[in-house]
């Protein structure tokens, strides 16, 4: 989705994946709530997209990047928790400015039954410099092909449902005591989800380190137990199948 209006991993623990264990969401008051929505960003003086100070990143330097980033949305629009990635040494100035920005944001929460839930919401963010005026990006999804052509495009979100019991939280961490010397790591899954938010297909695409089989097995093991908000193309849900990746990190490399 475009800079106006977008959204795009989820902590299992705050020293494992990325993924966030879900809390309860109170039910939706003052608000005609539809059956389903996926997190935006909006568009409020608290919205992302307003709280990035393009003028201060033109002024000190910033030039054209790009980023990729992940935050998990609480039923009442704050953030939860974030991550960002992609940085070079081109993008840092934006890599600390959308992570400062991150932690203040509200969203525009998810819904699924006529509730807000928890969902986590894949973003891009792209910053360049026309003609001595600063411009801003902020994309819903990561495909490379939806984002090249700029498409109202956005991507299927992992939500928590409130009551639903979700297994894999009781998977052990794919790591071994905190003083060995595991490090961190991914696991970019292949997921498709219908019109409908259903599961068709996850599979595992890659995993770094490659000797760290685990960290895949333990992704698709979450992956399948998911509840998902299907993708959807210019306000419409469709079909899709998507990139994902989970990121690893031993509870050691926290506390560096």
């Amino acid at each position: 989705m475009k800079s106006d209006e977008s959204s795009a991993h989820f902590p299992l623990r705050a020293v494992a994946l990325v993924f966030l264990a879900g809390v309860l969401a109170p039910p939706a008051q003052a608000e005609n709530l539809p059956d389903m929505r996926p997190a935006l960003v909006g568009s409020d003086s608290k919205a992302l997209i307003n709280l990035i100070d393009t003028q201060s990143l033109m002024k000190r330097g910033q030039g054209h990047a790009a980023l990729f980033f992940n935050a998990i949305i609480r039923p009442n629009g704050s953030v939860a928790g974030r991550q960002v990635w992609g940085k070079t040494k081109e993008s840092e100035l934006l890599w600390y400015e959308l992570r400062h920005r991150l932690e203040q944001a509200s969203f525009v929460p998810a819904v699924y039954n006529h509730r807000n839930v928890y969902a986590a919401f894949y973003g891009t963010l792209t910053f360049s410099v026309i003609d001595g005026k600063p411009h801003l990006r902020i994309f819903a999804n990561q495909e490379p092909s939806e984002l090249q052509k700029e498409t109202d495009f956005i991507a299927p979100q992992p939500i928590d449902v409130p009551g639903h019991i979700y297994n894999f939280r009781t998977l052990k961490d794919p790591f071994g005591p905190w003083a060995t010397e595991d490090k961190p790591g991914a696991a970019e899954m292949s997921l498709t989800i219908d019109a409908s938010g259903h599961l068709k297909d996850v599979h595992l695409l890659s995993v770094t380190p490659a000797e760290k089989q685990p960290y895949g097995e333990t992704a698709l093991q979450i992956m399948r137990e998911r509840t998902y908000l299907p993708a959807s193309r210019n306000g419409k849900s469709v079909d899709s199948t998507t990139h994902y990746k989970f990121y690893f990190v031993p509870s050691f490399y926290n506390m560096q």
